[in-house]
């Protein structure tokens, strides 16, 4: 069971009000709802704060989440949220509309007191807002002594939880192009930039494309997490299909075997016509293609295919290939 709460608020009657939110909820709800192949994923629940209505409240926010945690034992659960984040004497707040001097709305660390004591399998919080970074810094085990720029934060989260923050807890996060920035590139990474080579996409991937893309002057996204079997946000389109995969112990005896090619493997009548498949070392030929092209096989020197068979070459499986022949070995694939 996976369900997730999109929250994006643009509008607020007594802070200044934001354009990308609502546009970064909306469209997450999409890559979250289904995998590439249109089969379902996330059960999602979407609310947004548009202007000229003050609907999320403090009080609904927390409801909302109470909902999400609720009968939560062997669920994944996901919460995403876009819109103002502020500092307090007591830690940051996700600001919600109804902010006010004494209640700037649901507080982060009480975020992450509903996901450490969840009975949740896995729990996933993705925040696109100021000062997100905070979340999970326990305010009892900061050095409160220290000057704030020369603190080491220290964060505890619980078995398979996992915080994903636009920015570190003293910086803004920033809006660009009609999106938060985190959040675009977040966007990107799902719809199958951070895929691996079956289409999984994880946190971990996640956020190994997200990091790269903001530089040293501009706002740093923060990773927190305790895995021990990282949650599959979504499946993408893979590099290559699962079943070629699993048919490398057959084109490979062994993970360092050097399969010999011949000019049988480049024959002849290519391009080949269809319904006509080629003879079995063409078929094969075109296979170690296929696997080159996903950067699991390799030849000395990197020659092209052509000449190696041309010159009965050998081609060889590259520590990504070798990898992925030890899952097939072991029928994990």
């Amino acid at each position: 069971m996976k369900r997730a709460l999109l929250v994006g608020i643009d509008h607020y009657p007594t802070v200044g009000s934001l354009t990308g939110c609502v546009a970064d909820a909306t469209a997450l709800s999409h890559p979250l709802a289904r995998h590439a192949d249109g089969s379902p994923n996330w059960r999602t629940e979407l609310i947004t704060g548009k202007a000229g209505s003050a609907t999320i409240t403090r009080h609904r926010l927390r409801g909302a989440l109470a909902a999400l945690f609720a009968n939560a034992r062997d669920a994944d659960l996901l919460f995403f949220f876009a819109g103002h984040g502020a500092q307090t004497l007591w830690g940051a707040d996700l600001v919600t509309q109804d902010a006010a001097q004494n209640s700037l709305g649901v507080s982060m660390n009480d975020l992450v007191t509903l996901a450490n004591d969840s009975p949740a399998r896995s729990v996933t919080i993705l925040l696109d807002c100021c000062f997100s970074g905070d979340t999970g810094n326990t305010p009892g085990l900061q050095a409160a002594g220290v000057a704030e720029n020369f603190r080491l934060n220290k964060a505890v989260v619980r078995e398979n939880v996992t915080i994903m923050a636009a920015s570190r807890g003293t910086e803004p996060s920033q809006e660009a192009g009609g999106h938060g920035a985190f959040t675009r590139v977040l966007l990107d990474g799902l719809e199958g930039g951070a895929t691996d080579h079956r289409g999984n996409v994880t946190a971990l991937s996640l956020y190994g494309y997200v990091s790269p893309a903001f530089d040293a002057w501009e706002q740093r996204p923060v990773l927190k997490t305790y895995l021990t079997e990282p949650v599959l946000l979504r499946i993408g389109p893979p590099w290559l299909d699962s079943e070629l995969l699993r048919r490398l112990p057959d084109h490979f005896p062994s993970e360092d075997h050097r399969l010999q090619l011949s000019p049988a493997h480049e024959g002849e009548g290519r391009p080949l016509q269809r319904g006509n498949p080629g003879s079995v070392e063409q078929q094969e030929f075109d296979y170690v293609g296929r696997l080159r092209n996903a950067n699991l096989v390799t030849t000395d020197e990197r020659r092209d295919h052509y000449w190696v068979a041309m010159e009965s070459g050998h081609v060889y499986l590259t520590p990504l290939g070798r990898y992925f022949w030890r899952l097939a070995d072991k029928g994990l694939l």
